[in-house]
């Protein structure tokens, strides 16, 4: 008749144990850290909106008023004279 070696159920016992632990730290980890599509979204959103600005304000220069008409056109206001629009920009 074989029997296991006394080390095996401590082995199977501390290997449950770490296994259960690893479970729930990675549980928790995602919970607190893990980001959701909500959040990655609003991540690019703001993240395309600095980039718009800082192009904007590279284009039409310091004091200007950079709004976008569309994707690649651009209209410049400055603070004394005409605006005038600027296509092919890219953000």
């Amino acid at each position: 008749m074989n029997q296991l070696h006394p080390n095996w159920p401590t082995a199977i016992v501390l290997s449950a144990f770490l296994g259960a632990f690893c479970f729930v730290s990675d549980a928790d980890y995602r919970d607190e850290f893990g980001k959701s599509d909500e959040l990655l979204a609003a991540q690019q959103e703001e993240s395309a909106r600095a980039s718009r600005e800082f192009a904007g304000q590279a284009v039409c220069g310091p004091g200007a008023l950079a709004q976008w008409l569309s994707d690649k056109e651009l209209q410049c206001v400055p603070k004394r004279g005409k605006a005038y629009t600027v296509a092919g920009v890219q953000p």
